[in-house]
């Protein structure tokens, strides 16, 4: 029985994970500062738990915390065994969910309580790995069986595509949320970034999302008693099968070069902005807004454009830009600006931000689409259904990578300074730089103001995690070449074929790939307010465009250009597009209701277009039903 037998329960379905995502990510951005916050340096520190505290102990937290990441990594491959293969009354994948649910929540809150105080570094420094890491299993335990149901609840390419988008969507505003908007409640409530975790921490119950919407178990005769009977694998059958798919293995290779990059990038943001830049809260909001604002409507062209020039060439072109986009932070560091010329700073940081954007979309994406279509594809062709050991294989490699990335690497490097003149110093402890003057006469031997300090003493990690992040995404541009153009049904299921040539492929071969034409109305209106009505802009050009092409006569281009720049003008074109719509709809012999005053009164209130979401959402609703028709 099909669960995402409506629109708007496959936006559900990709909102489940939207907390703990947030949470996830507030973690991986925030966590290591508040506990250590030595790369914010001497600027504002409101992300730390305690200005200027460290709780644990620098030189062993990062081995321990790595291998707490590379523990969650491993067990993916167990736990998604588990949820590929369980067979309970309720399913599969809802129990695995409901189980680590509870354990998942209250660790997460203990990680965020250093019980030790100050002084007991080093229980601390085991209290937060013990729990992290138990956070780390039942998040891990969640996530996969979430995302080993999506071959399951989504019945072709189009709907994988959809969910896959919606889902990159939900994480975009995590990401604005948690980059963009944090940074402002911080500074402005003056509050500490673990107060702020507590008042979020009720977003973990998205998760329970699933439990209601995953058709599976006794009830629905799926996979048990007389629904689909699948072929049961055994660990090393799964794993053997997962990993000796080519496309999947060269997707892994350029997905950790993203990862590692990504990873570091994200988890020195804040290090970056407030100590590389020397910006403050409300500047560092600015700068993630920038990157993070224009995402849903980069998503949506990185959309269009792999259509024309497929998936690898896009992808690729992200990698590249983002490669450029961190050198922002090199460039507009003190380092090279000193402490004043704000203004520099912050165009060069804007423009990063924006060459960012087009990249950070695809990032979020295709993680989730590349498994889901292999896996999806393998069981339309075998009947074994192990989707959730392809989400794992991207799960232990990306764990193992943010490791040794944001984990290892950057939690050491964060703790060495450069000193103009002077060399390199390791910083034992966040303490040593609680008094400018003192640090510099114990680093150096020599005495200096605060100003001096700040002018000639730079956080190292600061300055070198853009050039670590520009290899790793140049190393995977050069990867991608690998990649099939797609990752089409029919591209993959060659592939397989060319594994087991047993298999019968003859239902992928000479089909045209069904290309989904219609956008969810929630998705239409969420990303025209997310993007400050950029993308609204872009809709009206796009929903026009559709319009004309089952109505010649309808002027594209002055109409698009009228209705959007002149008030009221909407409405003549509204209407001519409603008359055209109805027109087509009544040669097809389907009945479409567009109703006029529908269109006229949202005109009177938003006498511009391109932020008229009511009278577009009619409009595309009406276009989408034709869509609809036409398929059937």
């Amino acid at each position: 029985m099909k669960s995402l037998n409506k629109k708007w329960k496959e936006l559900l379905f990709a909102f489940s994970g939207f907390g703990p995502n947030f949470l996830m990510i507030l973690m991986g951005s925030y966590y290591s500062d508040a506990l250590n916050p030595s790369s914010l340096e001497m600027g504002e520190q409101f992300q730390a738990i305690m200005p200027g505290v460290c709780y644990i102990l620098p030189a062993v937290f990062p081995v321990l915390f790595a291998l707490g990441k590379i523990f969650d990594g491993i067990i993916d491959i167990p736990f998604a065994h588990i949820t590929d293969t369980l067979s309970t009354r309720w399913g599969r994948r809802r129990p695995a969910i409901a189980a680590a649910f509870l354990p998942m929540l209250v660790s997460y809150v203990l990680c965020w309580i250093p019980v030790g105080g100050a002084e007991a570094k080093l229980l601390n420094t085991i209290w937060v790995t013990v729990f992290s890491m138990i956070f780390f299993a039942s998040y891990t335990m969640c996530l996969i069986a979430f995302y080993g149901s999506f071959s399951a609840v989504c019945v072709d390419e189009p709907q994988r595509l959809r969910v896959s988008g919606y889902k990159s969507f939900f994480d975009t505003i995590t990401y604005c949320l948690v980059y963009a908007l944090v940074p402002v409640i911080l500074s402005g409530a003056r509050l500490q970034i673990d107060t702020l975790v507590f008042i979020t921490v009720p977003l973990m119950f998205t998760m329970l999302i699933p439990l209601f919407l995953i058709k599976e178990g006794e009830k629905y005769g799926y996979p048990e008693n007389e629904g689909l009977s699948e072929e049961k694998l055994t660990l090393k059958e799964s794993l053997h099968l997962t990993f000796k798919n080519r496309i999947f293995r060269r997707w892994l290779y350029v997905n950790c070069c993203t990862f590692f990059g990504l990873q570091m990038f994200l988890s020195s943001m804040n290090g970056l902005i407030i100590g590389g830049m020397g910006l403050n809260g409300l500047q560092m909001a600015i700068l993630n807004t920038c990157a993070f604002g224009p995402v849903p409507v980069m998503l949506y062209m990185f959309n269009k454009a792999k259509v024309r020039y497929g998936i690898r060439a896009v992808y690729q072109s992200c990698l590249l830009l983002f490669a450029v986009a961190i050198l922002s932070f090199f460039f507009g560091s003190r380092y090279m600006w000193g402490d004043g010329n704000l203004t520099a700073k912050m165009l060069i940081g804007i423009v990063g931000g924006l060459c960012g954007s087009w990249s950070i979309g695809a990032f979020f994406m295709m993680p989730y689409l590349a498994p889901a279509q292999i896996s999806g594809v393998e069981e339309k062709l075998t009947g074994k259904n192990h989707s959730a050991m392809y989400f794992a294989g991207n799960a232990v490699t990306t764990s193992i990578v943010g490791a040794v990335s944001g984990n290892l690497v950057y939690e050491y490097v964060k703790n060495i300074f450069l000193a103009k003149g002077h060399g390199l110093v390791w910083a034992e402890a966040v303490g040593e730089l609680s008094a400018p003057e003192v640090a510099y006469r114990h680093f150096f031997g020599q005495t200096g103001t605060a100003e001096e300090v700040a002018a000639t003493v730079f956080n190292f990690g600061n300055l070198m995690v853009p050039f670590i992040v520009l290899i790793t995404c140049v190393l995977g541009y050069f990867l991608a070449f690998k990649l099939p153009r797609d990752f089409k049904s029919s591209v993959l299921a060659k592939e397989l074929k060319a594994l087991d040539p047993s298999l019968d492929i003859s239902a992928f071969e000479n089909t045209e790939e069904k290309q989904e034409r219609g956008e969810i109305l929630f998705v239409q209106i969420g990303l025209s307010v997310l993007s400050g009505f950029l993308f609204g802009f872009v809709w009206v050009g796009m929903l026009w465009k559709n319009i004309k092409h089952y109505c010649k006569k309808f002027p594209a281009v002055v109409g698009f250009l009228l209705s959007c720049f002149l008030p009221f003008m909407q409405i003549v074109y509204l209407l001519r597009a409603r008359r055209a719509l109805l027109a087509t709809a009544e040669e097809k012999g389907m009945a479409v209701k567009i109703p006029s005053w529908a269109l006229i009164l949202p005109s009177l209130v938003f006498p511009v277009l391109f932020i008229n979401v009511i009278a577009l959402s009619v409009l595309q609703n009406g276009l989408n039903r034709i869509y609809a028709f036409e398929d059937e």
